[in-house]
């Protein structure tokens, strides 16, 4: 009994703060066959967001077929100080990713227009462990794009919702 009222209580307190889970993102098969298109062939992005549009439900498209295009028409990473301690060394950084993006559909026409997406990371930067610090740039850049991919999911499948 005691569990059971545990159970019902966690529920309840779970939805009165608003917490909902994320829906699994299920690419409209309306869609058709999709490519991923970018300026730099070996894009990380690129590659991942393929992957990532297969295991969302979406058909990739063999080489020559008319096909809908996700076209990933520019990547920018930025690395800028964030502050400075009292001998005006940096103490911490932000990171900067941004990716621009556009959706045809199978016939051309526009599914989403041409649009920005930006994500960033502060960290700090120890200069006495300065060993550490490009393995940290390296995971933080894993980490954005892996956001990134997310975020441009999101944005894809709420468009293809609206669409009639």
């Amino acid at each position: 009994m005691r569990r059971v009222l545990i159970t019902v209580l966690s529920v309840a307190a779970l939805s009165a703060c608003g917490f909902h889970p994320r829906a699994h993102i299920d690419i409209s098969a309306t869609l058709g066959p999709v490519t991923v298109q970018s300026s730099d062939m070996y894009s990380p992005l690129g590659l991942e967001l393929a992957n990532a549009l297969t295991r969302a439900g979406a058909q990739s498209a063999a080489p020559g077929m008319t096909s809908a295009v996700l076209k990933i028409t520019g990547e920018q990473w930025q690395t800028a100080p964030l502050s400075v301690d009292q001998f005006a060394q940096v103490r911490e950084y932000v990171t900067r990713y941004k990716v621009s993006f556009a959706l045809q559909s199978v016939e051309g026409k526009p599914l989403i227009e041409p649009q920005d997406i930006e994500l960033s990371r502060e960290y700090t930067y120890d200069q006495n462990a300065s060993a550490g610090s490009p393995a940290e740039q390296e995971l933080i850049q894993k980490e954005l794009r892996r956001d990134m991919e997310a975020a441009i999911l999101r944005r894809l499948d709420v468009a293809l919702r609206r669409q009639p």
